[in-house]
C-alpha cells in the first residue's frame, strides 16, 4: 500500500514561539495533523521565546517538529539579522534537499524572504506540490518602510527574483484581497491558483470583559475612564508617528489615556516620549503574556491598527481577528482599499483614518471620550465580535486549508 504523502511546513518561526507567524504556523500544521501526516522544519526560538533552548527533535499534537541548527544573534542588529536568516537558511535547504519525498506536500511562509526561492526550486526538482503562504510581500514592503528605494537596481533585481520565486509554486495562499491583487501582478499573467485564506480570533480564548471584571485595569493601575490601545509588534510598517502626535494635542485631558504594549522597531519613539515626561497620557507595556491577552485587548475603549502610506496589499495584520474578538472596536489607520479598512467598513466595526491624518485622530478620539461616543464604540465592538464568531474561526481557516491542499 502506497504511504500517504507527507505535508512539509516550512516556518523560521513554530512552537513554543507565541509571535504571530509562529502561532499561526503552530495552529495550522496541528489542525491539518488530523486529516493528513505533517512534519515542520523550523528554526530555535528567536522571538518571545528567545534564550529557550527546545528539542531538534519533537512529537506535539500529531506534528513531527524538525529544528534546525542557525545562528541566534540578537536580532535589533541588522547585520546579525541577516546572518541568522542567511544559516537558517541554508540549513533548512540542506535538511530539505535530504528528507523531503518525490510527490511529498509543501506548505511554506513567505518569512524570512530567503526560504522560499530557495526551498521552492527543491520541491519542484522533487516533484513536489508546493503551497506558498504570504505573510508579507517582498520586496514591496522594504521600500514601503525604507529599507530600499524603489528605483534603485538591487530593488530591481530583487523584483524579479520574488516573482521568479511566487511563478515556482503552483498554489498560493494569501490573507487578503489586496494583497490577492498585488501577487497577481507579480505573477505577470503566469497561471497560479491563488486562494485567500484569512487570519482567525481566538473566540473561545478572547472576548469581550467588563471593566469591573478585567484584571488588566489593576495590574497596570490604569483608571483612565477612555484607553486609546495600540498592541503588538511597533514596528515600522506601522504609523506610530500619528499617535504620537494625537496625544501631543490630547496631553492635557487627564481622561483618555494612550497605551502601547508590545515592541519593535518604533518603540523608540514612544519610550523617549515618555521618559521625557512631555506625554503624561501615555503608557508603555511590555509585551504580555498569552493569558493576559484577552483582558488586555478587551480594556480598550478602541485600538489602534495603524500602517504607514503603501502598506496596502504588503502585510494583513492578524492581530485584527482577536481585537474584534474581544468586542473592541478598531480605529484602522490605513488606505481605504486594503484588508484591515474593507473589514472594518464592511462589518462596521470600527473607523478607517487616512495614515499621517492627526487632526481626524484627535477628532475621533475626543469623540469616543464622551458618552453617545463610549456608546457607538460598544456597538462597533459587538459588530466586530459577532463578525469574528461567523466568519473568522480556526475551524473555518482550517477548512479552507485543507480544500486547498486536497
Amino acid at each position: 500500500m502506497k504511504p500517504e504523502r507527507r505535508l512539509w511546513v516550512v516556518s523560521e518561526l513554530y512552537y513554543p514561539e507565541q509571535t504571530s507567524t509562529g502561532y499561526f504556523l503552530t495552529r495550522i500544521a496541528e489542525g491539518l495533523a488530523s486529516s493528513m501526516p505533517v512534519e515542520v522544519v523550523c528554526g530555535q526560538p528567536t522571538y518571545s521565546e528567545h534564550g529557550v533552548r527546545a528539542p531538534a527533535r519533537e512529537d506535539r499534537e500529531g506534528v513531527r517538529i524538525h529544528r534546525v541548527p542557525a545562528t541566534h544573534f540578537g536580532k535589533d542588529r541588522l547585520l546579525l539579522r541577516a546572518i541568522n536568516i542567511l544559516t537558517l537558511t541554508l540549513s533548512v535547504a540542506w535538511f530539505a534537499l535530504f528528507n523531503f519525498g518525490r510527490g511529498d506536500r509543501l506548505l511554506i511562509v513567505t518569512n524570512p524572504p530567503t526560504l522560499p526561492p530557495l526551498v521552492g526550486l527543491i520541491a519542484r526538482w522533487k516533484r513536489m506540490e508546493a503551497h506558498l503562504l504570504v505573510h508579507d510581500v517582498y520586496p514591496e514592503v522594504l521600500a514601503a518602510t525604507g529599507f530600499m528605494r524603489r528605483e534603485s537596481l538591487p530593488y530591481r533585481l530583487l523584483e524579479r527574483l520574488f516573482s521568479a520565486t511566487f511563478a515556482l509554486y503552483g498554489s498560493i495562499v494569501v490573507l487578503g484581497r489586496d494583497m490577492d491583487d498585488l501577487v497577481r501582478a507579480k505573477l505577470r499573467g503566469a497561471d497560479r491558483q491563488i486562494t485567500i485564506i484569512p487570519n482567525w480570533g481566538d473566540v473561545d480564548e478572547i472576548a469581550p470583559l467588563a471593566r469591573d471584571a478585567n484584571p488588566f485595569f489593576a495590574l497596570n493601575q490604569i483608571d483612565a475612564p477612555y484607553v486609546i490601545q495600540f498592541s503588538g509588534n511597533i514596528g515600522r510598517t506601522h504609523d506610530v508617528e500619528t499617535i504620537i502626535a494625537a496625544a501631543h494635542q490630547l496631553k492635557a485631558r487627564s481622561d483618555i489615556l494612550f497605551v502601547f504594549a508590545g515592541y519593535g522597531g518604533k518603540t523608540d519613539l514612544i519610550s523617549h516620549a515618555v521618559a521625557s515626561g512631555e506625554l503624561p497620557n501615555v503608557r508603555l507595556l511590555p509585551r504580555q503574556p498569552r493569558e493576559l491577552l484577552g483582558p488586555m485587548l478587551a480594556s480598550a475603549t478602541a485600538t489602534i491598527i495603524s500602517f504607514v502610506d503603501e502598506m496596502k496589499g504588503l502585510s494583513v495584520p492578524s492581530r485584527m481577528y482577536n481585537v474584534l474578538a474581544a468586542g473592541t472596536p478598531i480605529i484602522a489607520i490605513a488606505d481605504a482599499k486594503s484588508e484591515l479598512a474593507l473589514t472594518i467598513a464592511e462589518e462596521r466595526s470600527g473607523w478607517v483614518l487616512a495614515p499621517g491624518d492627526t487632526d481626524a485622530l484627535v477628532a475621533l478620539v475626543e469623540r469616543l471620550a464622551t458618552p453617545a461616543g463610549a456608546e457607538e464604540a460598544l456597538q462597533r465592538g459587538d459588530n466586530g465580535r459577532a463578525a469574528v464568531t461567523r466568519s473568522y474561526t480556526l475551524e473555518s481557516v482550517l477548512e479552507r486549508f485543507r480544500e486547498t491542499l486536497r
